[in-house]
C-alpha cells in the first residue's frame, strides 16, 4: 500500500509539471509565482533532495532487513606448495633430520559460498532509520523555505516592473505636454512674440524628459530580464505583465495585514531549527548506542570441488558445508573514545539549542520590525501620494497660466521638476509600502 501510495503521489507530481505551460507569455502575479514554482532551478533541487531523502529512509530500513550475498572462484594451481615432513612418519627408521617433500592439494579447485545474514539488534541502526525520516522532514522544510523566498523576490520583481512602467507612462505625459508647449512657444519666438530664452529652456525640459524616458525604458527590460531569469524563461522570449499597479496597491488591506497574528511554529525558520534540534538529539543517541551490542544472525552454505581435471561442467562432485551461527559484538573497553564522542555531541545539542533560543527572539523582534516599517510605510505612501497629486494639480495651474502668459517659463519648469520629485517620491513610496508587506508576510511566516 505504501509503494501504491508513492507511486499515486508521483504521478500526481508529475502531472502538475507537465501540465505548466511554457509556452505562456502573459502572466499574473500568482500565475508568474506558479510558473517559478515550477520551473525555478532552486525549486527543482530542492524538491530533487526530498526525493533523495526518500530514498534515504528506504536505504537505511535495507540496512536492517535480510542480505543475501554469493561468491564464486575457481583456481588452477600451476604448481602446489611443497611441505616437508619428517620421515619418520612413514618410515621409523629413518634418520631424525631426514625430511620428505610432499605436495598437498588438486591442481584444480572451485568453490561457490552463499551467504546470509540478517541483523537482529542494533542501537545505530533503530537510531539511524529515526534519523532518515527527520532528515526527509528537514528537505521537505528547506523546499518551503526555497518556495516561499522565491515567491517574495517574484513579487518584488513583478511589482517593480509594475512601477517601472507607471512611472514610464507619467513620463511619456509630461514628453507629450511639453512637446505641445515647446512647439506653441517656439511658433511664437519666430513670430517674436516670445523670448528666445523661453522656448530654449523648454527644450532643456524636453530633451532631459526624453533621456528620462529611455532610461525608463532600459530600467524595464533589466528588471524584466531579471523576472525571467527567476522564472526560469529564456531571455529571448517575451512576457507581458497582465496585473496593474492599481490592482495590486487595492489589494494591501492595511487592517488585515496589521491584525494578522504571529505564531512562531508556524515559522519556516524556527520549524527548521526545531528540525535539527530533533537530529541532534538522535545523533546524541546514536553515539550512547555504540555502548550496546550488535546481535546478527548469518547462514552460509558452501559448494566445493576438488580434482586434477576441471570437471566443473562435466559432471565433477561438489562437497557441500553449512553453517548456522550468532554473532554478538560486545563493546568492553575504548579507552574513552566513546565517551569523548557523546560529550561532543552533547555540545552540539546545546549550541543547536542556543541558536533555537536566538533565532526565537529574532523572529519576534523581526515581526514587531516589520509591522513598524509596514505602518511607516503605509503612513509614507499616503503623504507622498497627497503630495504628488498637489504637485500635479500646481504644475497643470503654472501650465495653463504659461499658456495664458502669466507665468514664465523659468517657473514651469520649476513646477514641472517639482511635479517629477514628488513622483518619483510616490513611486519610492509605492515600492517601500509593497516591499514592506512582503517583508512582513515572510516574517510572519505566511
Amino acid at each position: 500500500m505504501k509503494k501504491f501510495a508513492l507511486l499515486i503521489t508521483t504521478i500526481i507530481w508529475i502531472g502538475s509539471y507537465a501540465q505548466v505551460d511554457t509556452s505562456k507569455t502573459v502572466f499574473t502575479l500568482t500565475e508568474a509565482q506558479d510558473y517559478a514554482l515550477q520551473n525555478n532551478k532552486q525549486v527543482v533541487n530542492a524538491r530533487l533532495d526530498v526525493l533523495k531523502s526518500k530514498k534515504k529512509i528506504w536505504e537505511t530500513t535495507s540496512i536492517g532487513l535480510p542480505q543475501v550475498n554469493a561468491d564464486v572462484s575457481s583456481n588452477y594451481n600451476m604448481d602446489l606448495p611443497v611441505t616437508l615432513m619428517p620421515a619418520k612418519i612413514f618410515n621409523p627408521n629413518a634418520p631424525d633430520d631426514e625430511y620428505m617433500e610432499m605436495k598437498f592439494g588438486t591442481d584444480y579447485s572451485t568453490k561457490f559460498n552463499l551467504t546470509a545474514t540478517q541483523l537482529i539488534f542494533s542501537g545505530e541502526y533503530i537510531v539511524g532509520l529515526k534519523a532518515s525520516k527527520i532528515y526527509k522532514e528537514l528537505s521537505t522544510n528547506q523546499l518551503e523555505k526555497t518556495e516561499q523566498d522565491l515567491k517574495e523576490q517574484i513579487a518584488n520583481t513583478y511589482e517593480l516592473i509594475l512601477i517601472a512602467k507607471e512611472r514610464k507612462q507619467i513620463i511619456e505625459k509630461n514628453i507629450e505636454s511639453t512637446e505641445s508647449i515647446y512647439g506653441d512657444t517656439k511658433a511664437m519666438f519666430e513670430s517674436g512674440l516670445a523670448q528666445e530664452t523661453d522656448a530654449s529652456q523648454l527644450k532643456i525640459n524636453l530633451t532631459t524628459l526624453q533621456n528620462a524616458l529611455k532610461s525608463a525604458e532600459r530600467q524595464i527590460d533589466i528588471i524584466k530580464n531579471l523576472l525571467k531569469f527567476q522564472m526560469n524563461i529564456s531571455l529571448d522570449k517575451d512576457i507581458q505583465l497582465s496585473d496593474n499597479l492599481e490592482g495590486i496597491l487595492s489589494g494591501v488591506n492595511t487592517d488585515e495585514v496589521l491584525q494578522t497574528p504571529f505564531s512562531i511554529d508556524n515559522h519556516i525558520d524556527y520549524k527548521i531549527v526545531s528540525t535539527q534540534e530533533h537530529l541532534q538529539k538522535l545523533n546524541l543517541d546514536r553515539e550512547k548506542t555504540t555502548f550496546l551490542p550488535t546481535i546478527s544472525a548469518f547462514y552460509n552454505h558452501q559448494e566445493s570441488m576438488m580434482g586434477n581435471d576441471y570437471e566443473v561442467f562435466s559432471g565433477g562432485k561438489w562437497y557441500p558445508a553449512n553453517i548456522l551461527g550468532l554473532s554478538i559484538k560486545v563493546p568492553i573497553f575504548g579507552s574513552g573514545q566513546k565517551i569523548a564522542k557523546v560529550s561532543q555531541q552533547k555540545i552540539e545539542l546545546d549550541k543547536v539549542q542556543n541558536s533555537k533560543y536566538l533565532l526565537s527572539e529574532s523572529l519576534n523582534m523581526q515581526v514587531i520590525k516589520a509591522r513598524l516599517e509596514f505602518q511607516n510605510a503605509n503612513d509614507s505612501y499616503h503623504l507622498q501620494k497627497e503630495n504628488k497629486d498637489l504637485s500635479e494639480k500646481i504644475y497643470n495651474d503654472y501650465e495653463t497660466k504659461y499658456k495664458a502668459g502669466m507665468a514664465s517659463s523659468l517657473e514651469l519648469t520649476q513646477a514641472q521638476l517639482q511635479y517629477l520629485n514628488t513622483e518619483q517620491a510616490y513611486f519610492q513610496a509605492i515600492f517601500n509600502l509593497l516591499d514592506a508587506k512582503n517583508k512582513l508576510a515572510k516574517a510572519l511566516g505566511l
